[in-house]
């Protein structure tokens, strides 16, 4: 285990314990520890487990890799709600910047590639897509054909790539080095390069309600969990400006409400979720009301949209 004696965003080596949470989507219940900073008040995993050994915590029971088909006879609905919210995120894409067929979207951390296969349909722009595996793609490679997808780092990428828009879908909390990394993409930006950022709201009413059983922990895969003040600070510590800050997402507010319900009732995250299907969308109708109200109050995500300075 990797122990932080300062905080990764400010330095600061006024650094205490806030919470344990247990590891989360994982057959193993043991007790994770985060600590916070006393100044920028960033909440981060510490000790981390070490990166070559993370891939311990990406089994059977984390149900984004098992995907659509964790959900039995109602996949295809799943993969329906998939294509939906890949929409929802080509959409805020040509919202934050214009879009020409010349344009290159890289996303980091892309998965599953099929947001990028979205921009290439609608867009009909350039793409690149980077991330630790290939677990997302490699079974597939006729669908997600003419998407230029590496198993990388963000170091890796060349200093000439000159992306027009960097997306970061919940990828930010789970960077180990996110001031170092921020910083590099920067350089290698243009001076017009938008980069849109999707995380959990630490700020939020979600995590205050269910404390150590918020989804938004995902312990140990997140490193930091995020407020606005600090993702601010720390983009303007790596070279960015932020230009607009958002208290809600693509992402629905209620899968991490449902989420976080199921690791309060404990749920076994390796059996077939198809069981639990109609109450999940009995849920996801009784949450409307609080949707309506997501723009004023964040629910557990945020989105933070920024250019160079």
């Amino acid at each position: 285990m990797q122990q932080l004696t300062s905080c990764p965003i400010c330095n600061s080596t006024s650094i205490g314990f806030f919470i344990k949470t247990p590891a989360q989507m994982h057959s193993d219940k043991e007790l994770f520890n985060f600590d916070q900073c006393a100044d920028c008040q960033l909440v981060f995993l510490n000790p981390r487990v070490p990166l070559d050994q993370l891939k311990n915590y990406y089994t059977s029971h984390y149900l984004p890799y098992r995907g659509a088909k964790a959900w039995g006879r109602y996949e295809q609905l799943v993969e329906n709600s998939q294509r939906k919210l890949d929409a929802k995120r080509v959409k805020r894409v040509k919202k934050a910047h214009s879009i020409s067929p010349e344009s290159l979207v890289l996303d980091i951390g892309c998965g599953k590639p099929s947001f990028l296969k979205a921009c290439q349909k609608e867009l009909k722009c350039n793409t690149m897509g980077i991330d630790f595996s290939d677990e997302g793609w490699k079974e597939q490679p006729s669908h997600f054909d003419g998407l230029d997808l590496q198993v990388a780092e963000i170091k890796d990428l060349p200093s000439s790539l000159k992306p027009d828009v960097i997306t970061m879908w919940h990828y930010l909390e789970h960077d180990y080095t996110p001031l170092e990394n921020l910083t590099y993409l920067k350089s290698i930006s243009k001076p017009s390069t938008t980069l849109i950022i999707e995380i959990p709201n630490f700020d939020s009413t979600s995590r205050k309600k269910y404390g150590e059983n918020w989804a938004g922990w995902h312990t140990p895969r997140h490193i930091s969990l995020f407020s606005p003040n600090n993702v601010e600070l720390l983009l303007q510590k790596s070279g960015w400006k932020v230009t607009k800050l958002m208290a809600y997402g693509t992402m629905n507010h209620y899968l991490l409400y449902w989420m976080s319900e199921m690791e309060q009732k404990g749920i076994k995250w390796d059996k077939n979720m198809q069981d639990e299907f109609w109450e999940f969308m009995r849920g996801m109708i009784l949450f409307m009301p609080k949707k309506w109200n997501e723009k004023k109050s964040s629910l557990g995500i945020m989105t933070v949209i920024a250019t160079p300075q």
